[in-house]
């Protein structure tokens, strides 16, 4: 082989090598590194059950870099106490579940800021991305009383009736009344929430938003709203949490 063809057969291994390793660093970028430096919007939905009940959420946001992502959420939460337990009057046949000793039906709705920071970087070819989420803002909280249907023993009728504790147990009342009832009745209280945990994203597409993310929430309100009778009205609420979140983002254009 002549210095000639030699030096054209290197120069041709070197354009091959060149265009692989370029096809290679544009599906990296493709695949898991798309936004390094790109800012992008994102938006999702938000399923997650807790220590204390479940709620829904939705989330908008910006990424102008792969390491953090600021957002605006909006929440909405019913809490069961612990001590809340359903029960059926056996002596009376198709009656409405009753919650014995509860006084009021608990839900926040929240909305705030929230900050995440990436831990861990997905490799190109796939993998989990592992982030710190951060969030808080003020929320309200809506106690729906309870109402049930006693047996009035002056009329022989029954009646639905907000339930009290001092006057009504097992030997008169009925069943509960239908959710809707106590509406009208609902305190409203204000107050404030956060909530930290850790996010972990594993959707194959860059485009998709998918994570499990697990942590801790608090909420507070004032004036406190005692959730059941012979019990002191709970300060806070603490809760873990494991949530389900799905959507999508896109970038700026």
């Amino acid at each position: 082989m002549t210095k000639g063809a030699a030096a054209g057969h290197f120069r041709g291994l070197i354009l091959a090598f060149s265009l692989a390793v370029a096809c290679l660093s544009a599906h990296a970028q493709e695949v898991g590194e798309y936004y390094h430096d790109v800012t992008l919007k994102e938006w999702n939905l938000e399923l997650f059950l807790n220590t204390g009940g479940f709620g829904a959420g939705f989330q908008h946001g910006r990424t102008p870099d792969i390491y953090n992502k600021h957002f605006w959420e909006v929440e909405f939460m019913y809490n069961k106490h612990p001590k809340s337990v359903r029960s059926v009057n056996v002596l009376y046949s198709g009656v409405r579940p009753c919650r014995y000793g509860q006084l009021y039906t608990l839900f926040f709705l929240r909305g705030g800021y929230g900050y995440q920071r990436t831990l861990h970087t997905k490799p190109y070819w796939g993998g989990v991305q592992i982030k710190y989420t951060l969030s808080a803002g003020p929320s309200i909280a809506f106690g729906i009383p309870n109402y049930v249907e006693v047996l009035n023993y002056n009329t022989g009728f029954s009646e639905v009736v907000m339930y009290d504790p001092e006057k009504h147990n097992l030997n008169n009342v009925i069943g509960g009344a239908p959710f809707y009832t106590g509406f009208l009745q609902t305190k409203v209280r204000p107050g404030f929430y956060a909530k930290t945990g850790f996010n972990f994203e594993f959707a194959k597409n860059d485009y998709k938003i998918q994570a499990l993310e697990v942590g801790l929430s608090i909420d507070m309100v004032f004036p406190f709203i005692q959730q059941m009778a012979f019990n002191k009205a709970k300060p806070f609420y603490l809760c873990g949490y494991i949530a389900y979140d799905f959507g999508r983002r896109k970038g700026y254009h």
